[in-house]
């Protein structure tokens, strides 16, 4: 049986007190870590597929301020994670670094306010138009 790994992730716009823990198996890839965080964050995700979840390996100090909101802009080492990436090559075949956090990102919003079906839906009326002409 292979050993369970544990990684911290933590929710973007959130302070590092909010750190939450995902075990997961080395062999996995970054898609089904989306799951475990979906699953592991409920209910705060429910209105999401897993799949529409962004996530970076960022690398915050050790000696961070665990009260100060960590987003995107205030890391300065970050790689957005590819679903199809390996867990380990994410990581290099090593164990994670206390340092090395996973930031969840909620995916954006439509530009328009809309709701995510009906932009679609726009979208496709449009390029359905300027395909026929």
């Amino acid at each position: 049986m292979t050993n369970k790994t544990t990684l911290f992730c933590l929710v973007e716009g959130e302070t590092l007190s909010r750190a939450f823990s995902v075990k997961f198996l080395p062999d996995g890839n970054v898609d089904d870590l989306k799951e475990l965080i979906k699953l592991r964050k409920a209910p705060r995700f429910d209105d999401l597929a897993a799949d529409e979840l962004n996530l970076w390996k960022v690398s915050i100090p050790i000696v961070a301020d665990k009260h100060k909101m960590i987003t995107l802009d205030t890391t300065d080492i970050k790689d957005e994670l590819d679903p199809r990436d390996d867990i380990s090559a994410v990581f290099g075949g090593e164990p994670p670094k206390k340092s090395d956090i996973i930031l969840v990102q909620r995916p954006s919003p439509p530009p328009s306010g809309l709701d995510p079906e009906i932009a679609a839906l726009r979208k496709q009326l449009s390029d359905v138009f300027d395909s026929s002409f």
